[in-house]
């Protein structure tokens, strides 16, 4: 879904005027009355939908709670879901994490001086670097298969070691690296192309709701939640950890990206529907679930 059509479900289902929609969607008259024809019965769904809401998130807790919680899979015999989801293709194997150079800024100091950074110098990262910050953040140290369960051990927390995530990077600046969109392989240690080209850092950008930081980043992270590694283990309670693991992982990136003089920027502010097409997800077995984006730091910036 691109930005018009999300902008023009967005204040229609709000009741907001005509002219209010051309204006804030961008839309011509052509446009607007394309988008009326095509979108009529969206927009009653969710008008529907709409109505019957309550309080979302109360709820969320709510049922969510052990006393509601179903059985899981799990203890059901349902077949284990893979640790991994890979995105197949030719590999494009980065440093090894076992001969890189492992910064040593004092953890008490990379803490200190986080702050959420915004702007970037032009400066590429190094291979090594890009390394560094997957291997801080989703990199598989230890994997493990069996009939029964499959687990992929990494250097941030996840409830029951499920680790739901996947990682796609939206690289701009990595020496020695095209643009464009690259999935992470966290067990081989390298990246496979998704989407070739530079054009991509602005369709990101334009799914993150036009935040700039992400075209000038050096590379922006973004995390890919596969529900079913956790529900399987955790029923519906499940979803809550979800939102925890990625927590974890937003401040190793932080930290991470400290210790190499860059600095990140966590971003959950996206449109659900144009970040889950880039990366052809059903929004449902598979959804963006956060984003960060990432550069050199400027020189004077602490």
């Amino acid at each position: 879904m691109d930005t018009k059509k999300f902008y023009y479900l967005y204040f229609k289902v709000r009741d907001e005027d005509k002219d209010t929609i051309l204006k804030e969607a961008g839309l011509s008259e052509d446009e607007f009355a394309a988008l009326e024809k095509e979108l009529a019965e969206e927009v009653r769904l969710l008008k529907a939908e709409r109505s019957n809401l309550g309080p979302i998130g109360e709820e969320f807790v709510r049922y969510t709670r052990y006393l509601y919680e179903p059985a899981p899979d799990s203890a059901k015999g349902v077949t284990r879901p893979d640790a991994v989801f890979p995105y197949c293709g030719e590999i494009i194997q980065l440093p090894a994490v076992g001969v890189i150079t492992k910064p040593d800024l004092a953890l008490a100091q990379a803490i200190e001086q986080r702050r959420s950074l915004r702007a970037y110098a032009e400066q590429s990262l190094s291979r090594d670097e890009l390394s560094w910050l997957l291997w801080a953040t989703q990199w598989v140290r230890d994997f493990r298969s069996t009939e029964k369960v499959e687990v992929a051990f990494r250097n941030v927390p996840s409830a029951g070691a499920r680790h739901p995530f996947e990682t796609y990077l939206l690289i701009n600046r990595v020496e020695g690296i095209k643009p464009g969109i690259y999935y992470y392989h966290p067990v081989k240690h390298g990246l496979v192309l998704f989407k070739e080209g530079s054009e991509w850092a602005e369709t990101v950008c334009h799914g993150a709701f036009d935040q700039e930081m992400v075209k000038h980043s050096a590379l922006t992270f973004i995390w890919v939640a596969h529900p079913q590694r956790t529900v399987w283990r955790y029923s519906q309670r499940g979803y809550r950890y979800l939102y925890i693991d990625a927590g974890h992982v937003g401040q190793n990136l932080h930290l991470a990206a400290e210790a190499i003089g860059a600095g990140a920027c966590m971003i959950g502010a996206y449109y659900d529907e144009g970040m889950n097409e880039i990366l052809e997800l059903d929004g449902k077995s598979a959804f963006v679930i956060y984003m960060a984006s990432l550069g050199k730091k400027q020189l004077g910036e602490d």
